[in-house]
């Protein structure tokens, strides 16, 4: 119902607009009367109203001196309707100037005053459609930037505009939320029937953050077995609430299972700022495959006086023996070992009271002894470099960080990567790679699929690459790209798009600021100073 508020110092003006005609069939309801433009400010403060029917002279105040009240105060935004007699016609039109919807002669008829209703009701529907619309808009825009800032790939654009949108807080956490493939209900459902659920378990969510539902992100891993909704949450949530971060933090893992399917709640580490929030996102995803919530309980990682018990069931020994037995294999490059030793230390994980510390620790115990492999086979390699790269480029997108497949195929990646290490390369091997990058410079050529054409470890042709030319394989190739294109814009008309093209960009604002970066000019720029050095030689 659209509440009307009639204003008519006239007692049986109001009561005979009241009986004129069925105001509930036709989607109104009078919830207002006053005799001035005065007592309709004070209703106005108080209550909201989406149609004011207002007569043009009354004592106190007019019609006309409420609009402009109303408009140059904001107090108001409702569509105003002035009620004149015919003397008063001139008049009403400087309503107009207020933006008056519209205004009546009296006396008013029923099919006018229909009419005019119907109109304002159509126009209502248009409004809170475009308003619908531009929520949805402005709402995709703000998930988009920060599911940028929760995967670690931002820039200052992206943390502006979600500050701007989320507000100011000293800590924030990355809760994973994620329908529980355990489930019966959930396993037995196909593709389509799961990314439905996931879309009601986003919309749902929304529900339960209210006004707070900007902090809800739809779908953050985007992997293909992943049906997960994001919740980014901010210490000013449970300050709103008067609880303590655990208590709202609780609260909404209880709220967010009350759907019929199974979820799992996990809550990364505390981190201070959004710049930071990548590493809450880690946490979580590890708690998450590392554990096997399924009852939709908060898992909360890095929780301040968390006990460090890590075992009740399965002593350390047997823990270190595992992890130990794991590293012997990676050395020795047994795949089937390796294979068996991974799904022995995940069942041991699952098996014990284990929290996301004491996985931590391990994971970096097990990093400690092969970044030692590979130091003991090349005293030259750069530690930090191979593994930031392994982590970050060989794994399949397929498959979920954390999970026992990734963490498998990690260390069949790795022992691939040490048995290589101890196989000399020839240089024709850089020798091969160097002329299919000046031959195939504008195609879409990787690390990936060049060790793939050569069989050669990506990590350790990354790592040999750098080690001849002295910067990273996609430093070389934009150089290999932008001196190309630099030769087009000193010998051929192309336009600029054309160029970007040719030498294998696909985004023109992303070529001009890699040129700009090497050049020190945009593309344009550079084309007129060559131009006008080619005209003083001339």
């Amino acid at each position: 119902m659209l509440n009307v508020l009639i204003v008519d110092d006239e007692p049986f003006i109001r009561q005979g607009l009241a009986v004129l005609i069925d105001w509930e069939a036709e989607g109104f309801c009078i919830a207002g009367e006053a005799s001035n433009g005065e007592e309709a400010i004070s209703l106005l403060k108080k209550g909201e109203y989406d149609l004011v029917i207002a007569d043009i002279r009354m004592p106190v105040m007019g019609g006309i001196e409420l609009l402009k009240h109303a408009r140059e105060s904001g107090l108001s935004n409702a569509p105003f309707v002035i009620l004149s007699g015919h003397y008063e016609f001139e008049y009403a039109k400087e309503a107009i100037r207020f933006n008056c919807a519209d205004y009546i002669l009296k006396p008013i008829k029923e099919e006018e005053l229909l009419t005019l209703l119907r109109r304002v009701s159509a126009d209502f529907e248009k409004s809170r459609e475009a308003e619908k619309q531009e929520e949805f808009r402005d709402r995709v825009v703000l998930e988009r930037h920060l599911s940028s800032i929760i995967l670690g790939k931002f820039d200052s654009i992206n943390i502006d505009y979600a500050r701007l949108h989320l507000g100011a807080s000293e800590c924030f956490r990355y809760v994973n939320v994620q329908l529980d493939l355990s489930d019966d209900r959930v396993r037995k459902a196909d593709e389509r029937i799961r990314r439905s659920m996931q879309r009601r378990l986003y919309d749902h969510l929304r529900r339960i953050m209210g006004a707070n539902s900007r902090h809800i992100v739809f779908d953050v891993n985007k992997h293909e077995d992943c049906f997960d909704v994001g919740f980014v949450f901010a210490d000013y949530l449970a300050n709103e609430q008067s609880v303590s971060e655990r208590e709202y933090l609780e609260w909404f893992a209880e709220k967010a299972s009350s759907l019929e399917y199974g979820i799992t709640v996990q809550a990364g580490c505390q981190v201070s700022s959004l710049e930071k929030l990548s590493d809450s996102f880690r946490s979580a995803t590890i708690a998450k495959l590392m554990h096997g919530f399924s009852d939709g309980s908060l898992s909360l990682s890095g929780e301040q006086g968390q006990s460090d018990k890590q075992y009740t069931d399965i002593g350390y020994g047997e823990q270190k023996r595992s992890l130990d037995a794991l590293i012997s294999s990676i050395e020795r490059g047994d795949r089937p070992e390796i294979e068996g030793n991974v799904g022995a230390l995940y069942r041991l994980i699952s098996e014990s009271n284990m929290d996301y510390k004491s996985i931590e620790l391990n994971m970096n115990y097990i990093m400690f002894k092969l970044l030692h492999l590979a130091a003991a086979r090349d005293p030259n390699i750069n530690q930090e470099e191979i593994v930031g790269y392994l982590i970050d480029n060989t794994f399949d997108k397929g498959l979920s960080r954390g999970s026992k497949r990734h963490f498998l195929n990690f260390c069949l990646q790795y022992t691939e990567y040490l048995e290589q290490l101890n196989t000399p390369t020839s240089n024709s091997v850089i020798t091969k790679v160097e002329q299919e990058i000046r031959e195939s410079y504008m195609e879409n050529i990787s690390l990936r699929s060049l060790s793939e054409k050569y069989f050669i470890n990506s990590a350790y042709l990354g790592q040999l690459f750098k080690k001849h030319y002295g910067l990273p394989f996609k430093d070389y190739l934009n150089a290999q790209r932008i001196n190309a294109a630099a030769e087009m814009l000193k010998n051929t008309r192309k336009h600029v798009y054309e160029i970007s093209e040719a030498v294998g960009y696909q985004s023109l604002d992303y070529f001009i600021s890699k040129f700009v970066a090497s050049k020190g000019h945009t593309p344009t720029q550079y084309r007129k100073r060559c131009e006008r050095r080619l005209g003083r030689n001339d």
